[in-house]
């Protein structure tokens, strides 16, 4: 795979979850008004899912594409899948009663995950003397590095809890 199909799929990827993100809000958004609900409450919902599931994607994203095209591919790759939610998440913090810190401060560690997770891509490439083997053991890391933010998720989704 090399750097620009990865990092397509990775865009394409990252808008598909942000148009499911703010179909999702809308819609849910919209029931909590016709039925009296605090609409906030879903905003919050959707800043904490949206920062979950690209927590999940971010490190078997990252970990496979610098394993097979470097750092730069990677990284690329990874930014790709993080930053088209933006304009959603700024609009459903708008919404919610999150502050702002907190909100920056999770962005900011996606994308801090998304400059560092590549480097253990680009390890793996080294440390492995076989090239036929690099796919499947970085798919597998990021998948263990997924599996365990996932187990943790509990102790990472801080920002949002209120």
């Amino acid at each position: 795979m090399s750097a620009s199909p990865a990092r397509r799929f990775a865009a394409l990827s990252g808008l598909a979850v942000a148009a499911a993100l703010a179909v999702w809000w809308l819609g849910s958004t919209r029931l909590a008004i016709d039925r009296g609900a605090d609409a906030g409450r879903t905003s919050e919902d959707v800043l904490q899912v949206a920062w979950l599931v690209r927590a999940l994607v971010v490190p078997t994203l990252a970990v496979r594409v610098a394993a097979l095209a470097g750092w730069r591919a990677g990284a690329g790759a990874a930014l790709a899948m993080v930053v088209p939610a933006w304009p959603v998440l700024v609009l459903a913090w708008a919404a919610s009663a999150a502050p702002l810190w907190q909100v920056v401060l999770a962005e900011g560690l996606l994308v801090g995950a998304a400059l560092v997770l590549p480097m253990v891509g680009r390890g793996l490439r080294r440390a492995l003397p076989r090239g036929d083997a690099v796919e499947p053991v970085a798919t597998a890391v990021g998948i263990v590095l997924a599996a365990a933010a996932w187990i943790a998720h509990d102790r990472w989704t801080f920002p949002y809890t209120f």
